[in-house]
Order: C-alpha cells, then sequence, then structure tokens
C-alpha cells in the first residue's frame, strides 16, 4: 500500500473515530501531498514525494513551536509533531551516513569538490530523503577537501 493510500486510510479512521487533530492534519496533508503529484504530470504522488511533503509540514509545526507560547496550541502542534513522525521512515544515523560517505570517497578515482554531486547522488540513492541533507553537504565537503 503507498504511503497516500496509508494516510487517506487513517484519515477517514481518524474522522470515524471523530479524533478532531488526526482528521484535519491528515486531510490537509493529503491534499498538499496529492497536488505534488498532480502538478507534476496529473499522476499519483509517489511515497517519496509525499514524505517531502510530510517532513515540510514537520518542519514548519517546530517552527511555529519555536515561537508559540499559548500551552494549548503547543500541546496540539506537539501532537501534530508526533502523528507526522510515525508516518516517516527512520532517518539514518550520523554515523551510518558519515561512514556511507567515507566508503563512497575511499572508492573514488579523484578526491576533489568536483565530486560533490556524485557522493551525494550516492547518498540519496541509499536513503532517499532518510537523512540530514543539508548536514551531509558539509561532510562531503570535508571529505573531498580533508
Amino acid at each position: 500500500m503507498s504511503l497516500l493510500a496509508q494516510l487517506k486510510k487513517d484519515s477517514m479512521l481518524a474522522r470515524k473515530a471523530a479524533d478532531g487533530i488526526r482528521a484535519t492534519l491528515l486531510s490537509t496533508l493529503i491534499g498538499e501531498a496529492e497536488m505534488v503529484g498532480k502538478n507534476a504530470g496529473n499522476r499519483e504522488s509517489t511515497d517519496d514525494e509525499v514524505q517531502q511533503t510530510i517532513r515540510k509540514f514537520l518542519k514548519n509545526n517546530q517552527e511555529a513551536l519555536a515561537v508559540i507560547k499559548d500551552a494549548d496550541r503547543r500541546t496540539a502542534l506537539e501532537q501534530e509533531s508526533a502523528i507526522l513522525v510515525a508516518y516517516l521512515p527512520p532517518m539514518a544515523s550520523e554515523a551510518e551516513v558519515k561512514a556511507f560517505i567515507a566508503d563512497t570517497v575511499a572508492g573514488l578515482a579523484e578526491r576533489s569538490p568536483k565530486q560533490m554531486g556524485a557522493v551525494m547522488g550516492a547518498l540519496k540513492a541509499k536513503y532517499g530523503s532518510g537523512f540530514d541533507a543539508k548536514q551531509a553537504n558539509a561532510w562531503v565537503k570535508e571529505a573531498l577537501t580533508g
């Protein structure tokens, strides 16, 4: 079952159970995730695209939590964040990513910043969106220049 189909099923169950926070969050998330595929050729969104949408929602929640002082709103945002995280695969650990970068760089014919794309591509192929790309970018630069 695709991630989008799972979200739709869980959304219906949440509405039946009168779980307002979950039902509202999931229906908003589904609408946003479906638009990604529709805008990219009128097709169903891939699991990776749905995960990216979930991560975007999660990032927005984290940013809101940083500024909102109202306890009730903070509690609702924390509940939403917990719901969102449950739909994401676990992130690769820092040690896993660094070890993969070291192995990939060791296998390169030449070590130069020009190889950045090759190493990042290998990371994406192995972990999909299950790693912190911004942080990995810094580690790859360090591995290629160090």
